[in-house]
């Protein structure tokens, strides 16, 4: 397992308790964590898991359903978000967020990922799934899947369900493009390995080229969201997520 070390001071009993939470945070469905981005940095859930960002972040407005997004490219710093989401602690989860590609030139790009080399939970968009151009794309344990192609400077909404709870473990990955869901559904499974100390926002962890876009309202939560869930947060926004 690959370990990192922040550059920003925190109280190691504190950050752990916001990453794993109590017995009953880490066995019943609920959200585990909002982020907004909207000009602010914390986490909207009400469990204070408040982000940390490499260096100053940029926002702005016009993101969906209101309020602002953050900037990630040339010179803007990725968002850390104090959470576990490996398999041994998360076995069913279900993380998503909207997302507006300002480049696709060189991809890989992961936007949210734990991954440490081995295909562990992560979004972005990828060359490898399609035959040509680059897709939304997700990484479900053993390889990358996705189909709906990017277009830059237009908002998507894209999400994943990871259940490894018994084995094989399955996924659904979804995107929207403002009027269509795709969902790619199947079976796979992930190693023990993987970032443990957070999840990043902007990038991929281990490799990849840091995403060139914006993300507005990244979630997490603990639990697998029905195709109806998914459904009633892509028409009314971050409000419907359970929680």
């Amino acid at each position: 397992m690959q370990r990192r070390r922040f550059g920003i001071a925190v109280v190691a009993s504190a950050f752990v308790a916001a990453m794993l939470g109590g017995s009953a945070d880490a066995t019943t469905s609920h959200l585990l964590a909002l982020y907004t981005f909207n000009g602010t940095l914390a986490d909207a859930s009400g469990h204070n898991r408040t982000a940390h960002d490499t260096g100053t972040p940029a926002y702005v407005k016009g993101a969906p359903f209101g309020g602002k997004a953050i900037v990630f490219g040339s010179g803007n710093a990725i968002v850390l978000a104090p959470l576990n989401i490996s398999p041994a602690a998360r076995p069913r989860l279900t993380m998503g967020a909207w997302v507006n590609a300002t480049s696709d030139a060189t991809p890989q790009y992961g936007i949210i990922s734990n991954d440490d080399n081995n295909y562990d939970r992560t979004l972005g968009i990828d060359s490898r799934p399609a035959s040509s151009g680059v897709v939304w794309s997700a990484f479900v344990g053993g390889s990358v899947v996705g189909s709906v192609p990017v277009v830059t400077k237009k908002w998507y909404f894209v999400a994943i369900s990871y259940d490894q709870s018994t084995p094989p473990g399955k996924y659904a990955f979804y995107v929207n493009d403002g009027s269509t869901t795709t969902t790619l559904t199947g079976v796979d499974n992930f190693d023990a390995d993987s970032h443990l100390d957070a999840v990043d926002i902007g990038r991929n962890p281990s490799f990849d080229s840091s995403f060139n876009g914006k993300v507005a309202n990244a979630f997490f939560y603990a639990g697998i969201l029905t195709k109806s869930q998914i459904a009633s947060i892509i028409a009314h926004g971050p409000s419907a997520i359970p929680r």
